[in-house]
């Protein structure tokens, strides 16, 4: 299996969804979500490791190699479910699994949601809905995504010399130098003074709407797929934005979660191995020896 993968594409409503496909073509259908700022890429170091499934990880809108959403639109975690959608129906399986990480794993859960049925097994990597909001919150959280969209037009890409100083500013942020490597070629534009950052600048933007616990808590209850939720060690859950979500989840009935080594990108790191372990037990027995 090919570490780069198969480029693949997609267009759902009208924007282009950008991907890479792994796998036995024949094998489960398993559509993969990466975090925020990630790209397709970022599924490469897991892919060689799963048994037996057709992966196919998608660049969401704004990042890697797909459509940049229209300027009336925005980057809610919940809108790029419409397109996804679209594309499980191109796609033509009664049944599909969905994955995500990060943020790609508060997408994949909207997603199970809405699929019901069709979506048979979800899985989550250092990711759930984010932590809920107070209703008291709302007004501020309005007023804080108008003022980001204000300064839009004073936004200036960003630019690097070269692949290695997007590695070095990507290692500020935790990541290792090799996993920054992995994404990097669908994370940057040449230009012709230097290399700009593919993302659109609205994904820094704050949501104008946050989901409240009661919101939360009907997500998960919709779930009709099995779950398995992969929680690194030294991840999320190590600044406890992760801890509603598990405990969201460990009272669910289908779900089990599992402890791996690492960090919020163990996926793509040390904890590479592991997780397509669990993964590989879970598609083939389900939650009990997930």
């Amino acid at each position: 299996m090919s570490e780069q993968g198969t480029p693949i594409s997609f267009v759902s409503d009208g924007l282009t969804y950008a991907g890479l496909e792994w796998g036995d073509p024949e094998g489960q259908l398993v559509l993969a979500l990466h975090g925020w700022l990630d790209n397709a890429l970022s599924f490469s170091v897991l892919a060689p490791h799963l048994d037996n499934v057709r992966l196919i990880a998608l660049d969401l809108s704004g990042q890697g190699f797909s459509d940049h959403r229209s300027a009336d639109a925005t980057y809610h975690i919940w809108d790029d479910v419409p397109q996804l959608v679209g594309i499980v129906n191109q796609l033509g399986v009664s049944q599909v699994a969905v994955m995500g990480h990060s943020r790609g794993a508060a997408i994949a859960t909207l997603l199970a949601s809405a699929l019901g049925g069709r979506c048979s097994d979800l899985i989550l990597l250092d990711g759930a809905l984010p932590v809920p909001v107070s209703e008291a919150s709302a007004a501020m959280q309005l007023r804080q995504s108008l003022l980001d969209h204000a300064r839009l037009n004073q936004y200036t890409a960003r630019l690097f010399n070269d692949d290695e100083a997007f590695i070095a500013a990507r290692a500020k942020l935790g990541f290792s130098a090799a996993s920054a490597r992995v994404l990097a070629p669908r994370a940057l534009r040449s230009k012709d003074d230097g290399f700009e950052l593919l993302h659109d600048p609205r994904l820094n933007h704050a949501s104008a709407v946050k989901l409240t616990q009661g919101m939360c808590d009907a997500f998960y209850s919709a779930l009709a797929a099995q779950t398995l939720a992969i929680v690194a060690e030294s991840g999320r859950q190590t600044r406890d934005s992760l801890k509603p979500g598990i405990a969201a989840l460990e009272r669910l009935a289908n779900a089990v979660v599992r402890v791996v080594p690492g960090g919020h990108h163990t996926h793509m790191e040390e904890g590479a191995q592991s997780v397509a372990e669990h993964i590989n037990r879970f598609l083939c027995n389900g939650p009990t020896d997930g």
